[in-house]
């Protein structure tokens, strides 16, 4: 009987020792389930915030776009009524030193007015192209600035 005894408390130990192990062995699973269920985590909320950065880009890199191209329309706009002013003026000009030398002095004085008139117009026009001009350069070098950004914030491609 005591034999009997001593196999059982033996056997039961052994159990109890079984048990004690799986739980072990399940903390350690647990927590290693748990580390890496954090790490996952963290790869998310890292790509989150890539994706938002690269989606605000996208966004600047497009509203630049549009500023590029209203800019250039305007730029566009400009040239042509400076082209269509320019070749009224060349018709103008064409039979001028015929008619100052024919001129009287009232005709004179009037000629001279309009050429003042018509240059300032001239630099006025000029003015605006050369600002026109400036900010449509500005605006290039914005567009290749965040074209740059764009280019460096998205990952490298291994293949390359």
């Amino acid at each position: 009987m005591a034999s009997l005894t001593l196999a059982f408390s033996f056997g039961a130990g052994w159990f109890v020792n079984g048990w004690r192990a799986d739980v072990k062995i399940a903390k350690l699973e647990l927590a290693q389930a748990s580390a890496e269920l954090q790490k996952t985590q963290q790869a998310v909320v890292d790509m989150v915030g890539f994706q938002k950065g690269f989606n605000d880009a996208l966004a600047n890199f497009q509203r630049t776009q549009q500023s590029n191209a209203q800019a250039q329309h305007d730029l566009g706009r400009l040239l042509l009524d400076l082209r269509s002013t320019t070749a009224g003026l060349r018709g103008d000009f064409s039979g001028l030193p015929t008619r100052i030398a024919r001129a009287n002095r009232a005709a004179l004085t009037e000629y001279a007015s309009t050429c003042t008139a018509v240059f300032e117009a001239m630099a006025t026009g000029g003015q605006r192209l050369a600002e026109a001009g400036g900010e449509l350069a500005r605006k290039a070098e914005s567009h290749a600035a965040d074209a740059g950004l764009i280019q460096e914030a998205w990952p490298p491609n291994p293949d390359n």
